[in-house]
């Protein structure tokens, strides 16, 4: 079985995983727009391509599909979701697996307040959240909410563009100039979490869970993590991952303050966090490998061992310039 994985960037520890034996994949192909993504030279096979805005993109993506002979395509760029998802059809027409969700679910995730409206409707508990200025300083005034906040682009990725305001007047500056609409949202005091979720694409139920407390961050993603459990914390995610038509790797982001837990937001796609998953015997790659062959996956939330620590470092590639 071959798999295709789109915009593969610097995801190098991901290539590695599809490519060891292990994964039920026999070829790793890559893609990505630039000839410096250093994951390029982890896969078996590369291709540079046009930017996704491409008008002749799909069709690029599609003729690679049949020179490889790929089975699965896997994207790990937001943008890219939404338009593999909305291609779906392409690819299962030549019997190719796209690895992601429903295209209404992957535009509600990447819309943070229409996310955090939805998830409200559901009766999850979310972090108080405002969708401009004005409709914070009602609900300041009401005193249902109070600095300081996260500002925080409503279609944002990558926690680009976030920061911390204490005040009115530096809130107000920032939220009239700034060029794209601005979530304000409850600031988290307390432990942040990050979850690695399976979503079988068969049965459509989560059937792998692996929970960390985020120790440091760095640039968006997590630097140092430890893995954890608890019940409460594994039902939660449950319940609100069933509530949406999610299907393949996801990423979600809980914090618990004062004993109680807070989602964030969710990402239907693999997150920068996953390779202490990976170290801990969580192995989506075989699970996509099994659902790619028709087979469903059997439920083993919870399967591995709290308290070991994921410490992330740099590295790197040197390659002759051609």
């Amino acid at each position: 079985m071959n798999i295709l994985i789109l915009s593969c960037g610097t995801r190098n520890k991901l290539v590695q995983y599809f490519k060891a034996r292990e994964s039920g994949f026999a070829k790793v192909t890559g893609t990505d727009c630039s000839p410096h993504a250093p994951a390029l030279y982890e896969a078996d096979s590369y291709y540079i391509v046009p930017r996704m805005t491409s008008p002749d993109y799909m069709d690029v993506i599609l003729d690679i599909c049949r020179k490889e002979a790929i089975n699965v395509v896997l994207p790990l760029q937001e943008d890219e979701l939404a338009l593999l998802s909305a291609n779906r059809g392409l690819f299962i027409e030549q019997g190719i697996l796209p690895v992601v969700s429903a295209p209404e679910t992957i535009e509600l995730c990447r819309d943070k307040y229409a996310f955090y409206k939805a998830m409200q409707k559901n009766g999850l508990p979310m972090l108080t959240s405002c969708k401009n200025l004005s409709a914070f300083q009602k609900d300041y005034e009401e005193k249902k909410i109070d600095f300081p906040v996260f500002l925080k682009p409503v279609r944002g990725c990558g926690s680009i563009g976030i920061r911390k305001v204490d005040n009115m007047e530096l809130l107000s500056v920032l939220c009239k100039y700034s060029e794209e609409d601005m979530l304000i949202q409850q600031f988290a005091s307390g432990e942040e979490y990050g979850v690695d979720i399976y979503v079988d694409m068969l049965s459509h139920r989560p059937v792998s869970i692996f929970t960390k407390k985020k120790l440091r961050m760095r640039a968006g993603e997590t630097e140092k993590s430890v893995s954890v459990k608890d019940d409460a914390l594994f039902a939660l995610i449950e319940k609100t991952t069933e509530s949406l038509s999610l299907a393949g790797p996801i990423d979600m982001d809980i914090f618990q303050i004062d004993g109680h837990y807070y989602i964030s937001e969710i990402n239907p796609r693999f997150g920068g966090g996953y390779p202490h998953a990976y170290a801990c015997g969580i192995n989506f790659p075989k699970l996509i490998a099994a659902n790619a062959a028709g087979m469903e996956n059997a439920d083993t939330i919870g399967d591995y061992e709290e308290g070991i620590c994921m410490l992330k470092f740099s590295d790197l590639i040197t390659l002759k310039q051609s």
